[in-house]
């Protein structure tokens, strides 16, 4: 005779997918609510791509990947090739944006996003039937999320990275394309959660429901001395910026933060081997490498990096200043509205001369209104509702 299995009793247990795009810093600010709803005593997953695995696990979360590897630095790399080779009226003809900005390319990002869907919404589709889970949450580019969600008859939620001028936009041309995938089509989220401040967010998007942004860079080892650093300027690249060619731009930035009217001692947070990739440091600059920036920034005076949104919005709640350097459209968004505060400085390319970089610091160090405006965000910042705070209403959108 064979045992029955054990199930235990659910009983108010709901069974929480959380399904992100195919970049690491994508499913980060998600984390602290995985966390909290762990914590309530919930059952959370994270259905994903290969290339966010290591990052489920480092923040010790249960996950099942689901196709291959997306690789979005190498597709970069390839598109940005592709560019420098096309003609500007045949860029324009794909609905490639022509050099100096302009609207997202829409046309070309459905089509990436229908290729996407053909390789992983099938897979994710019968994972999430296999696990049967009561809510979806994901992060605004992880479209598989609403299809399998209006597939299988239960809601969703979505959870912003931060500023997201295009949201709305985006979310109409992204179900004008993959609606037809599904026969239960694209259904609206039944909450958007947004961890941007108050006053940060771009004032073109909907409002969504505010969620405190609870800062998640990995976990690492506390730098000892801290107190080395304080009054330190942090400089952060992050791991694609860096990828895709930003290693000229730390040189660059570097060369503008140290020298004779170098504003203080200089912190870089980055990746292993970076600094080696550089050949060294120079007088005045410290590589704290895979170092998560909440163990050491707030020893710290200015971060300068390139507007990605984990960056933008932890520095934001450590009430620091911040100068940003994009390197791509897709980057401008924090900048833009850091400097519409008052608390930051956006240089966009053409303006990232070591002259502006060092004029643009110290014009931030030496303004008062920068850091009342930067601790003016933190407060926001701090006083919105945790991620625990949100774990009921969840409860309730999930057993409805």
């Amino acid at each position: 005779m064979v045992p029955a299995p054990c199930t235990r009793p659910r009983g108010n247990i709901v069974r929480v997918l959380v399904m992100t795009s195919p970049v690491p810093t994508h499913l980060t600010p998600m984390v602290p609510l995985a966390w909290a709803l762990r914590a309530a005593g919930h059952e959370v997953l994270v259905l994903c791509q290969p290339d966010v695995a290591a990052t489920a696990r480092g923040a010790g979360l249960n996950l099942t990947v689901v196709g291959d590897m997306y690789d979005d630095i190498g597709r970069r790399r390839a598109g940005a090739a592709e560019k420098r080779r096309a003609p500007r009226a045949e860029a324009e003809e794909r609905g490639k944006p022509a050099a100096g900005g302009g609207a997202p390319p829409w046309q070309m990002f459905a089509a990436r996003w229908r290729e996407r869907m053909d390789q992983v919404l099938a897979p994710a589709l019968a994972a999430a039937r296999a696990w049967r889970p009561d809510l979806i949450v994901a992060d605004p580019l992880e479209f598989a999320a609403p299809l399998v969600a209006g597939e299988l008859g239960v809601p969703f939620v979505y959870h912003r990275w931060g500023v997201d001028a295009h949201g709305d936009e985006r979310w109409r041309r992204a179900r004008e394309a993959l609606a037809p995938l599904t026969v239960a089509g694209m259904p609206d989220p039944a909450l958007v959660l947004d961890p941007c401040p108050p006053g940060l967010q771009a004032p073109e998007v909907s409002t969504g429901a505010g969620i405190r942004f609870v800062p998640y860079n990995g976990s690492g080892s506390r730098p000892v001395p801290r107190g080395r650093y304080a009054g330190a300027v942090c400089v952060s690249f992050g791991t694609r910026a860096l990828a895709l060619g930003g290693a000229e731009l730390l040189r660059r930035t570097l060369r503008a933060l140290t020298g004779p009217d170098a504003p203080g001692l200089v912190v870089v947070a980055a990746p292993a081997g970076v600094r080696d990739g550089l050949g060294g440091a120079a007088d005045g600059v410290v590589f704290l490498e895979d170092v998560p920036l909440t163990l050491f920034l707030d020893r710290c005076v200015l971060v300068v990096h390139h507007g990605g949104a984990g960056t933008a919005l932890t520095s934001t709640a450590f009430g620091l200043p911040q100068v940003v350097l994009p390197q791509a459209p897709y980057l401008v968004e924090h900048g833009e509205r850091l400097a519409a505060t008052g608390a930051g400085a956006l240089l966009r390319e053409g303006e990232q001369e070591e002259h502006h970089i060092r004029t643009a610091a110290t014009t931030l160090l030496d303004t008062p209104e920068a850091t009342r405006a930067a601790r003016e965000l933190a407060a926001a910042s701090a006083a919105q509702p945790a991620p625990s705070a949100w774990v009921a209403l969840l409860e309730q959108i999930a057993t409805r």
